[in-house]
């Protein structure tokens, strides 16, 4: 049977690894959103670049 020690120490490795992948999967979507706004001022000049252009 294991100690109470090592219960704790695997218990605080795993909470440490669920905090490490939140961190990620919030700095994901922290650049996914903003690589969308980019993509979006693109489209933007994009188009306004063809309506000048068609003028």
């Amino acid at each position: 049977m294991q100690s109470s020690s090592e219960i704790y120490f695997i218990s605080a490795m795993m909470v440490l690894i669920l905090i490490g992948c939140a961190i990620a999967i919030v700095a994901f979507f922290r650049a996914y959103k903003n690589e969308q706004k980019e993509r979006e001022k693109e489209a933007k000049k994009i188009a306004s670049l063809e309506e000048s252009e068609e003028k």
